[in-house]
């Protein structure tokens, strides 16, 4: 797993800071958190390849995380492989029908494959107004095609909890990885994405078991036509905490003693605009990495005049954070 910023720089984006984007890579595949504008020169900046761009994760609708969004797809397609199986792209309900329009009015043609899910009953937790309601696009209003939207979205509503189940897909030789969402405090509806990947088995103590190898060297030559001893690590590896391995001298290697605990899988928490994350914290509670927004920090070298605890109040009227 690698994190890479490619923007972090809110609605004010500099010639230095690209507006919010976050790419994670997995593997050979790549995750993009928010598509602020400028996203496609930052792609080309920090090597992140575009066609090998998978899946995208849009916090909420504001423009400086989704604007960037349908001229991504424009390059993607020129990297993509036309083979490839459709991108998913998750957000809030009217992330399909901004899309839709922006991409018709546009004229757009040169698009990868994609599929849109859209996260529907986010709460307004910054109003006591219900929102808007969002522009509703029905997902099976598509066919498949070489190109654009495909069909198969999602509609995906809130467990009991109030959180989103959005995916378990395969990570590495036996892994996987699975996607959560819940709500933050934001002046429009947002959410907050986590990024967990399961349990692992436990790494093999090769210091423990070579030097019975090493040992049983011409035995295993001999009697199970191993020429390398290393090439049983293997094989020791797999085996379960209560199975054995004796070899040809009858020493007996356990699973238990080789192979170390199992390991917690690592999990990364992308936040979007909020003022508070807790309904978050749930699905977000002993993350290794969390990335949190801090739009606003009271700076009085460069002008900034009234105090911290103003421009504190001032920061969560309109939904953002500060570093203090």
């Amino acid at each position: 797993m690698e994190v890479v910023v490619l923007g972090s720089g809110a609605c004010n984006p500099s010639p230095t800071r690209s507006a919010s984007s976050l790419a994670l890579r997995l593997l050979n595949s790549y995750w993009l958190f928010d598509v602020g504008e400028g996203t496609q020169v930052q792609l080309q900046r920090c090597f992140v390849a575009p066609g090998r761009i998978d899946r995208i994760f849009v916090t909420h609708a504001h423009g400086d995380h989704c604007f960037g969004l349908p001229g991504l797809l424009c390059l993607i397609a020129r990297g993509r492989d036309r083979d490839a199986p459709p991108m998913d792209i998750y957000g809030p309900a009217g992330l399909r029908a901004f899309l839709r329009v922006t991409l018709r009015f546009s004229g757009t043609k040169m698009l990868p494959r994609f599929v849109v899910h859209e996260l529907h009953d986010i709460p307004n937790l910054h109003s006591s107004r219900p929102p808007p309601p969002p522009l509703a696009v029905a997902p099976g209003d598509v066919r498949s095609s070489d190109a654009g939207e495909q069909p198969g979205g999602l509609d995906l509503r809130p467990r009991p909890d109030g959180c989103w189940e959005l995916l378990t897909t395969a990570f590495g030789e036996s892994g996987s990885v699975t996607v959560r969402a819940a709500p933050v405090r934001h002046t429009v509806p947002t959410v907050g994405y986590v990024v967990e990947e399961a349990s692992k088995r436990g790494r093999l103590k090769p210091e423990l078991v070579l030097p019975l190898l090493q040992r049983n060297k011409q035995a295993l030559a001999d009697e199970w036509g191993v020429r390398d001893p290393r090439s049983v690590l293997k094989k020791v590896a797999a085996l379960g905490a209560e199975e054995e391995l004796v070899l040809p001298d009858g020493a007996v290697i356990r699973g238990s003693d080789a192979v170390g605990g199992t390991r917690r899988g690592r999990k990364i928490a992308v936040l979007g605009d909020c003022c508070d994350a807790s309904p978050c914290s749930g699905i977000a509670a002993g993350c290794d990495l969390l990335v949190h927004e801090a739009t606003n920090a009271y700076l009085p070298q460069y002008g900034d005049s009234g105090g911290l605890a103003r421009l504190q109040r001032e920061t969560a009227a309109h939904g953002h954070s500060t570093p203090q």
